[in-house]
């Protein structure tokens, strides 16, 4: 019952999404965002737990996962595991598998990311 639940809130939230990168009426925090797969050009692995995804718009989203995925630098690489429509990626809803371990981590929010300045 709890997961009916779970992908009926999941629904409500999608459905009152906008299109364009579904992220549009997102809180501060970051909750209630929505990539659409379709849209994400690459992936970049900072650290066991901080994921850029870039964009095809030249837009990128940070997501800090709410703890550490073993192995996730190292492997360079992860899979989703489907919670959500198979054509999104959603805050705090999604979890990923790191390629060649076992286990799964929960993206946590997403939110703009803007890379930190140079000095001069």
């Amino acid at each position: 019952m709890a997961m009916i639940a779970r992908l009926l809130c999941l629904t409500l939230v999608l459905a009152a999404a906008t299109p364009s990168a579904w992220a549009e009426d997102a809180k501060p925090d970051g909750a209630g965002v929505c990539l659409q797969l379709i849209r994400v050009d690459h992936t970049t692995i900072k650290d066991d737990h901080t994921i850029l995804f870039h964009m095809r718009d030249r837009t990128v989203w940070q997501n800090i996962l709410p703890e550490d995925c073993d192995g996730l630098k190292i492997e360079n690489g992860f899979i989703y595991n489907s919670i959500t429509p198979s054509d999104m990626v959603c805050s705090n809803l999604q979890t990923i598998r790191v390629l060649r371990r076992t286990g799964s981590c929960f993206l946590g929010a997403f939110t703009p990311y803007q890379p930190a300045k140079q000095p001069q």
